[in-house]
């Protein structure tokens, strides 16, 4: 048993603690609304007072936060407590860079931070099989396995601090410009007058298939937007990171400023939802 703080229990970060406690850890929780800790009290985990307090207790700090500001501030008050060998590590998606300065900043004192972020979306997280990109020590990279076994099924080391986060950027070009392509999908299928359930069986036998047209086929012909945990300006504010991340190597998209577009329409109205509801904001679609 490790005693494991954990910071940022969302959509993903929820679900991890709760395989955290089941796996037998002893979990510390902190964040911004204790009321809504609540659940993971009660199933096992222990309310911390501060983001100081989790890091002076705990003998690994974990988390899922929302973005670069969130990491920078709440890592940042951790620092005071971190002491030489302890593990910090988030799984959250945001600017690679933030995560070289805050490296940076742990290991003067002698602690590790890894850029942890994972994929899998909350289903995975349930399951216990998100996949998780690592950047960082590869000493601290080992620390890390056996604890993030509870919630993933795969770990891969990518190398120095921020190049975990750099193969997420990629996953999620590929993952919002696909969410992008099964709307249109969704939205021709509607059009031409194709049985809808007739067109799955068959797009979801053969090349076509992905884990996005499966996840958002379905619910975009269903008219089913509700957002379950993903919301579209999380991934609005991925996209800016993407964008940044290409212009550094100067690569330019075909495809990318497109589905960026697409997706940025969609958030300035609705804000929570399911990124099946992308179909609404195609070009040409129905008002």
């Amino acid at each position: 048993m490790t005693t494991i703080g954990f910071t940022g229990l969302g959509a993903m970060g929820g679900p991890m603690v709760r395989n955290l406690l089941k796996a037998g850890h002893d979990v510390i929780v902190w964040g911004r609304t204790p009321a809504r800790l609540q659940p993971f009290v009660d199933a096992g985990a222990r309310l911390g007072e501060s983001p100081e307090a989790l890091a002076a207790e705990a003998e690994v700090v974990l988390g899922c936060l929302l973005d670069g500001p969130a990491i920078e501030e709440v890592y940042g008050r951790m620092l005071a407590s971190a002491r030489p060998g302890q593990l910090f590590a988030d799984h959250g998606t945001y600017d690679p860079a933030v995560a070289q300065r805050v490296a940076a900043a742990f290991a003067a004192k002698g602690a590790y931070f890894l850029d942890a972020p994972v994929s899998g979306g909350p289903m995975g997280a349930e399951a216990g099989t998100l996949v998780c990109a690592v950047g960082g020590d590869a000493a601290a990279v080992e620390l890390l396995r056996p604890i993030a076994a509870a919630y993933t099924g795969k770990i891969a080391h990518m190398g120095d601090s921020g190049r975990g986060l750099m193969l997420k950027l990629v996953n999620n070009y590929h993952v919002t410009i696909n969410f992008v392509a099964a709307a249109e999908t969704a939205w021709l299928i509607e059009r031409l007058g194709l049985d809808p359930a007739e067109s799955m069986e068959i797009l979801f036998g053969g090349f076509a298939e992905s884990a996005c047209l499966r996840m958002g086929l379905p619910k975009a012909l269903a008219h089913d937007y509700e957002a379950g945990g993903m919301t579209l300006g999380g991934l609005v504010e991925v996209q800016r990171n993407i964008a940044d991340l290409m212009s550094s190597v100067g690569f330019e998209s075909g495809l990318f400023p497109y589905a960026r577009r697409v997706f940025g329409d969609a958030a300035e109205t609705e804000f929570e939802l399911h990124p099946a509801a992308l179909t609404h904001w195609l070009p040409g679609a129905p008002a």
